[in-house]
C-alpha cells in the first residue's frame, strides 16, 4: 500500500550530479550538498554503518536526487535498532511520512499532505505493516474515509467515504482484501471501484446483496 516504507536496507544514496539543472548547473552559494548517512541491516536484524563495525547510533540521512542540499529522510538509531521518529520530507522542509519505532519496535505511521495537514494514520504491527484502524483525511482537514487492516495491509471490515461536504459516498464490506458487499456506492464511487477491478467475491455474491 501506499504508506508501506519498508526495507533491509536504508539506501541513503542521493544523486552524484552537485548542479541544480533548474539554475543552469551553477552552484548555487550555500547549498553545499549534504554528505549522507548511510547504514545497512545486517542479518542479526541491527543496522550498521556501510563499513562499520558496531551497530550504529545516530540518524541516518538521505538527500532529494534533484535538490542534494535538501534533507529527504532522516532515520534515528539507537544501539542499531531503529528508535524515535523516521520522517520522510517535503522538499519545502515539512513531514511528508512519519513512522515511529521504540527501540525496534514498529508503533505508528502517518502521511501528511504538503500544507502540513494529516492525510492518513495507522498502526503498525511487529512485521511492520498497517494494521487495524485506518483513518484518511483531505487537506481541509476533513475526514475522508475509514476502514480497518489486517495483518498484511488489506482492506478488512466497513470501508467508507465521504464527500468534503460529509456525503456518504462508499460504503463496502470487506474480508482480508476481498470485497465481500457493496451497502451503498455513488455512481462516481461505482466507476472508481470497477476501475481499481473490485468486484464482489463471488462466493459472497447473493441476490440479496446490494450490485
Amino acid at each position: 500500500m501506499v504508506f508501506a516504507i519498508v526495507g533491509t536496507v536504508v539506501t541513503g544514496l542521493m544523486a552524484c550530479s552537485r548542479e541544480d539543472s533548474a539554475e543552469g548547473g551553477a552552484r548555487t552559494k550555500g547549498r553545499e550538498p549534504l554528505s549522507p548517512v548511510t547504514v545497512e541491516v545486517r542479518k542479526d536484524g541491527l543496522a550498521y554503518l556501510l563499513t562499520g563495525e558496531m551497530p550504529f547510533t545516530g540518524e541516518a540521512i538521505s538527500a532529494h536526487p534533484d535538490k542534494p542540499w535538501l534533507v529527504k529522510m532522516k532515520e534515528p538509531y539507537t544501539a542499531g535498532k531503529r528508535n524515535g521518529d523516521k520522517k520522510e520530507l517535503f522538499k519545502n522542509g515539512t513531514v511528508k511520512v512519519l513512522r515511529r519505532y521504540e527501540a525496534g519496535v514498529p508503533k505508528h505511521a502517518e502521511t501528511y499532505h504538503n500544507n502540513g495537514q494529516i492525510k492518513f494514520k495507522v498502526y503498525l504491527n511487529a512485521a511492520d505493516k498497517g494494521e487495524g484502524p485506518y483513518r484518511r483525511w483531505y487537506e481541509d482537514g476533513t475526514l475522508e474515509a475509514t476502514s480497518g487492516l489486517d495483518a498484511e495491509e488489506k482492506w478488512h471490515g466497513e470501508f467508507k467515504e465521504w464527500t468534503k461536504a460529509g456525503e456518504l459516498k462508499t460504503h463496502h464490506i470487506f474480508s482480508h482484501g476481498l470485497l465481500e458487499q457493496i451497502m451503498f456506492e455513488t455512481p462516481e464511487s461505482k466507476i472508481a471501484r470497477k476501475a481499481a477491478g473490485l468486484e464482489v467475491t463471488q462466493s459472497a455474491a447473493s441476490p440479496s446483496r446490494a450490485q
